[in-house]
């Protein structure tokens, strides 16, 4: 074919009709944000704790912190916000934005309990989407030397013949070691004494001096309240023995199956954060859980690392709220 010097001449350059540009602009701006986190994370994150430092909740959130920063290159920072009985910092991850920068430490007390427990909560039930379920710890019944039983049928006889005369010790109104003993006691058919403290600490204190009968207490603090001459370990309650106590039962190996108590540690995000950064933070949140050495430390808290899918954590806090509702409930336990 003939060349056609005509062919060669430049054609002009097509530009967009206004209105067409700026249709163009929103459908970009409204596509999926995929594509534009996929950067994450570009500066340092932070992770609230909403309790003190050096408890057992603030460790894991440090270990899993620690493994981030090193598989990201930034700095994940642990920012404990205490006060409130944890509402407080949850409150601070709840009003912080949906860009996968601030990740909550959230726990049975601040994102189940708070709920059922205060009139007035400042955070919403759906504030935040669920990461990772990191660990979870068991409770175990305690009984005092001044309490003549060393079996929870010997406990649970001993109680039904003096009604409202054994006491129990709790860390406050409303946390695990006073629900918990209600859950026990609504399950035996009891009628216990409950003497709330302003902390583990002064509850663990008073039950080492024999001022209370009972305690409820994390395996990890029942450790050193084993320490104390005549303190008998009860029950464990878990659906399994405690690796620290393996000659202790458990309650619903003695007949009380719904007696299970446990302490919970997760990873959640500000509702709204795009998917993508959700299943980063989990991918790797789960890869710190798995290291030999993390293993190790975790285990050596006393904790049981749980892992599992974001979907899998919050299937789990709707049990625990569907199970801790009517027990509340029938005690009429407020928190207020």
């Amino acid at each position: 074919m003939p060349f056609n010097s005509a062919d060669s001449k430049e054609k002009p350059l097509r530009t967009l009709h206004p209105m067409k540009s700026i249709l163009l602009v929103l459908a970009l701006a409204c596509l999926p944000a995929t594509g534009f986190s996929q950067a994450y994370p570009s500066k340092p994150v932070r992770v609230i704790v909403p309790f003190p430092p050096a408890g057992a909740t603030d460790l894991v959130a440090r270990i899993v912190a620690d493994h981030l920063s090193k598989t990201w290159g930034q700095a994940v920072v642990v920012e404990n916000r205490s006060g409130a009985s944890g509402m407080l910092g949850t409150e601070v991850a709840a009003k912080s934005a949906s860009d996968g920068y601030t990740i909550l430490l959230g726990t049975l007390a601040t994102n189940v309990m708070a709920y059922l427990l205060y009139s007035k909560v400042p955070y919403a039930q759906d504030a935040f989407a669920p990461v990772i379920l990191l660990t979870t710890t068991p409770n175990m019944l305690l009984a005092n030397s001044n309490v003549p039983v060393s079996t929870l049928s010997e406990l649970v006889a001993y109680a039904k013949a003096r009604p409202g005369k054994l006491s129990y010790a709790s860390a406050g109104i409303g946390l695990s070691s006073h629900v918990g003993t209600e859950l026990f006691a609504q399950s035996a058919g009891l009628q216990l004494l409950h003497v709330p403290y302003r902390g583990s600490a002064p509850s663990g204190q008073a039950f080492a001096a024999g001022q209370v009968d009972l305690v409820l207490g994390l395996v990890t603090e029942s450790l050193q309240a084993m320490q104390t001459a005549g303190v008998k370990p009860i029950a464990i309650a878990a659906a399994k023995r405690a690796k620290s106590f393996p000659n202790v039962p458990t309650f619903p190996e003695l007949g009380y199956d719904n007696v299970q108590v446990y302490a919970l540690n997760g990873l959640m995000v500000p509702g709204g954060t795009p998917r993508d950064i959700i299943e980063r933070i989990h991918r790797d949140s789960n890869a710190a859980l798995n290291t030999p050495a993390n293993r190790e430390r975790i285990d050596k808290l006393g904790l049981d690392i749980v892992g599992g899918s974001p979907e899998e954590f919050g299937e789990h806090l709707k049990r625990e709220r569907d199970r801790w509702t009517p027990v509340i409930k029938r005690a009429n336990i407020r928190a207020d």
